[in-house]
């Protein structure tokens, strides 16, 4: 088996309250992940998905143990090189879509190229490019609020993509939408994995959204309690 995109070892994280007390979110969490998985982390709420999310993507550092990208030790590195794992390795779709009002739906998808430092004329073509595989090219000059909640959650995953990063990391991902809708982006996303071979790890605790990954990993209370490949 080759090596993992991405391995956690050992990890905990501990946060501090309002009135500085410790609040253990994670404790000593280990697992790999191939490159091309398609996985669910679930459990309940505050069970430590966003807070693991987080440190696969580079947004935090665990107060104990280490995440690896690659092979490559990313829990301890410097903030420009964090930077620059997000930039050009990762993508992300938040909860809340997190697509800049004031910008146009096209403005928005290209947004991660325009910091990548491409070229005006290069990146609009491959932002037009993915609008229309995603089925959003006729909306490209209307706003995030002139969008429905599933399309703009589909200029989410447009923008996520977009730089073909080697994994894309979700909360939560349909949490705002309704069952149809949900089902139709999670079929999607599927279609992007087989054929792009991009690894989606995402955060739920939607059992339709559970029953779509390739593997279930389980949390509760901050601690992995089940690890299962489902086909």
């Amino acid at each position: 088996m080759d090596a993992p995109i991405v391995a956690v070892e050992n990890i905990t994280k501990v946060f501090k309250d309002q009135i500085s007390l410790p609040v253990r979110a994670l404790t000593d969490v280990s697992f790999q992940i191939q490159e091309g998985e398609f996985v669910a982390l679930c459990g309940p709420s505050g069970s430590g998905k966003t807070t693991l999310l987080n440190l696969i993507g580079c947004l935090d550092q665990p107060t104990r143990g280490k995440v690896f990208f690659d092979g490559e030790e990313i829990s301890r590195l410097g903030q420009q090189a964090l930077t620059r794992y997000r930039l050009e390795k990762i993508g992300f779709i938040f909860q809340d879509y997190n697509l800049i009002p004031t910008l146009t739906a096209l403005e928005n998808i290209e947004y991660v190229l325009w910091l990548q430092g491409i070229p005006s004329a290069q990146r609009r073509k491959r932002a037009l490019v993915i609008c229309e595989r995603f089925g959003i090219a006729k909306l490209v000059t209307r706003r995030p609020p002139q969008l429905s909640r599933g399309q703009q959650q589909r200029a989410a995953v447009a923008r996520a993509v977009i730089h073909k990063p080697r994994i894309v990391l979700g909360d939560e991902l349909t949490a705002n939408l309704d069952h149809k809708t949900g089902t139709e982006l999670m079929d999607f996303l599927k279609e992007l994995n087989r054929e792009e071979k991009i690894t989606f790890i995402y955060a739920t605790h939607d059992p339709m959204i559970m029953a779509r990954a390739s593997r279930v990993i389980r949390l509760e209370d901050g601690q992995l309690v089940d690890d299962l490949r489902q086909y």
